[in-house]
């Protein structure tokens, strides 16, 4: 039999201890019964600086710190600042339903991205979902399909 060095033990000690933290954590989902979370995604990339937005009515864009909306959507540049970030704060479940006819489409550029980000929103049969900007079909509520076109309202 041969013996191990200082290293081999090292590696073993490692192996163990990657073995057990595996195995607690399995241990763990099944005795708490925990569901893996839902899988959900955003409208845009964590972390997207939004330069301008815009529906096919309205758009918001960026002016040095603050917001302006063209035509004036009655919100402040704090008031469409809280609206961006509430749609960028979206995490949207994965839509099951069929898409069918047109879609409304909304135009996002974003900072250090030379092709603007384009959303599709698609309503069919009281179902609202939007294609993301990953190609990714996530639906919507009826409220938050009526947000998205109207810019907020």
């Amino acid at each position: 039999m041969k013996r191990l060095t200082k290293k081999g033990w090292n590696n073993v000690i490692i192996l163990l201890v990657l073995v057990m933290i595996v195995v607690l954590r399995l241990s763990d989902e099944r005795l708490t019964g925990k569901d893996p979370a839902p899988v959900t995604d955003g409208l845009l990339p964590t972390g997207a600086v939004v330069l301008t937005w815009a529906a096919p009515a309205w758009r918001i864009e960026r002016v040095g710190q603050s917001w302006r909306s063209v035509p004036d959507l009655g919100l402040d540049g704090a008031g469409l600042d809280a609206v961006l970030n509430q749609w960028q704060g979206w995490q949207l479940p994965p839509a099951e339903m069929a898409v069918r006819g047109s879609a409304m489409e909304l135009t996002v550029w974003l900072a250090g991205v030379t092709e603007p980000v384009t959303l599709q929103l698609y309503q069919d049969q009281g179902q609202y979902a939007v294609v993301n900007w990953r190609g990714q079909l996530l639906s919507l509520s009826q409220d938050q399909y009526r947000n998205l076109l109207g810019g907020g309202h």
